[in-house]
């Protein structure tokens, strides 16, 4: 029986699916939680007690959800092997100093990005797609009917941007707008990192203006947030001005309020217990991505097939590749598109019966986590 540690530094929500995933394969879950560092890329406090964990529970490997530095010190100098499987993307790190460590196994969900470490001579990473364990706790023999029309579940993204643009002149707040402006009429692309890293002057310039140590990749995700913040709140803007639309979240502040006046807002919903319900329970399930996310399948939307719920997502190329658009889910790729597909598929309801069934299907048979972690185990032990 293989032994495996669960390192849960940042509370996941995946990390329970992932638990239980390897106990139904057969495997000795430790499963451990550590206080979240203040620093997460540099603790050596916390360094050293993984290492003393590690040597006591001497697994056949350490896991976490994400890549984490400070794990993989820890097991490189306990020469014990490192499994990561990425749930956010791009990932949040400041270098890619640890990701050559031998110990390491890091299974990236987005193929963009695995491909870019890989050509960056990386041969720790490996290409797996995410998972979702929703369907086995779902029956479609068994419906209350719906009670949302339109739903979105998920906060709006308090961007840095604003923050940033204080600090600006007038030129370098239009050369960022500008950037923002034309990304944000694509969908399938994500071209900003790749341009800011072309324009080291404006990138320098951006850094003395603002006397912040800022990076391409930090300022890349700062306008990635913000315009995720703009598509969010067009779309629901939009939306409730249409369609009865409800929004699940956090909390809004009053300006968003005077925006949306029709949206319904809703409290945030909890993982595991109400989420899925709301899924289910919606006509149409809208996913706007994270704007830097354009290849990967985002975690929401597979969860939301897998609970039975009719998806509605913004285009990334493997959503493309591994799902049939308009039989097992419907993609757009502006907010125009978003708001017409929603009108018709409210109005064609066996159409949107259908093609949630099929997707709740492809997700049942092909996305399951067993199946995921039986091919990280074959991997990196057998």
């Amino acid at each position: 029986m293989k032994k495996i540690f669960i390192c849960n530094l940042f509370k996941y929500y995946t990390t329970e699916c992932v638990w239980k995933g390897f106990e139904k394969l057969g495997c000795r879950v430790v499963l451990k939680d550590y206080a979240s560092p203040k620093d997460k890329f540099r603790d050596s406090e916390l360094e050293s007690r993984l290492s003393k964990d590690i040597k006591n529970v001497d697994p056949e490997f350490v896991f976490t959800v994400n890549y984490n530095p400070i794990v993989s010190r820890a097991c490189y100098k306990s020469n014990v092997k490192y499994v990561a499987w990425t749930y956010d993307t791009p990932m949040d790190l400041p270098d890619t100093d640890t990701m050559d460590n031998p110990t390491n196994h890091i299974f990236i969900f987005d193929h963009g990005e695995y491909m870019k470490y890989r050509k960056l001579g990386l041969n720790t990473v490996y290409y797996l797609p995410l998972a979702s364990g929703f369907s086995e706790t779902f029956s479609y023999h068994v419906s209350d009917g719906y009670l949302y029309d339109v739903s979105l579940v998920g906060n709006l993204y308090k961007a840095t941007f604003p923050f940033l643009k204080e600090k600006l002149d007038e030129y370098h707040t239009g050369f960022l707008e500008g950037v923002m402006t034309a990304q944000r009429g694509i969908y399938g692309s994500y071209f900003v990192l790749d341009l800011l890293k072309e324009r080291q002057k404006e990138v320098k310039d951006i850094q003395e203006i603002t006397g912040l140590n800022i990076s391409a990749e930090q300022i890349s995700y700062s306008l990635a947030a913000y315009m995720t913040y703009l598509d969010r709140l067009s779309l629901m803007a939009m939306f409730s001005k249409r369609f009865s639309t409800t929004l699940f979240t956090g909390g809004m502040d009053d300006r968003e309020k005077e925006i949306m006046k029709e949206l319904k807002v809703q409290p945030k919903v909890d993982y595991y217990k109400e989420m899925p319900e709301v899924f289910r329970r919606s006509r149409i399930n809208l996913n706007p991505p994270f704007r830097a996310v354009w290849s990967a399948m985002p975690q929401r939307a597979l969860d939301i097939m897998s609970s039975g719920g009719f998806l509605l997502s913004g285009y990334t190329v493997e959503l493309d590749h591994y799902f049939k658009n308009g039989e097992e889910l419907v993609l757009y790729d502006s907010i125009e598109d978003a708001v017409a597909k929603a009108q018709f598929y409210l109005q064609h309801e066996e159409l949107r019966e259908k093609i949630k069934m099929a997707g709740y299907e492809k997700v049942k048979e092909q996305f399951r986590y067993e199946d995921r972690l039986k091919s990280i185990i074959d991997t990196v032990v057998n």
